[in-house]
């Protein structure tokens, strides 16, 4: 997996663009990590990760431990401190599987095909 990171000062969201062989959990992991330390250093609380143009390699089990409760889980709410968009090329019952459980599980993300779809996203929803 290589990936950059821009942040969008105008709409303040942190973008990663992820590229190249992406395994699930461990990359996945990798991602929320980076996620949570870029909230907690610089305060970001938007973060679009485009997956576009990376080739994810996963299972259902894996998408299942990728939903678990991320790194910066506010225990009195059980709410992420952040929002997630992740933008895929294209979807399917995975990515979807992906949005349910870590929804339920308090991670404020949802799953995207347009990059467009998902800003507008993060505008209406403060």
């Amino acid at each position: 997996m290589k990936y950059t990171i821009n942040y969008d000062k105008s709409d303040e969201i942190c973008i990663i663009c992820v590229k190249g062989e992406f395994h699930r959990p461990d990359d996945s992991l990798k991602i929320q990590k980076l996620v949570f330390d870029y909230h907690k250093e610089k305060g970001y609380s938007r973060f679009l990760t485009d997956m576009g143009k990376a080739k994810i390699i996963s299972g259902d089990k894996d998408v299942f431990l990728i939903g678990s409760v991320p790194f910066d889980t506010n225990e009195k709410n059980k709410k992420t401190l952040h929002k997630v968009a992740l933008v895929y090329s294209s979807t399917n019952s995975n990515e979807m599987f992906l949005e349910n459980v870590s929804t339920n599980r308090g991670y404020n993300l949802k799953v995207f095909t347009k990059i467009d779809k998902a800003i507008e996203w993060f505008k209406k929803n403060g």
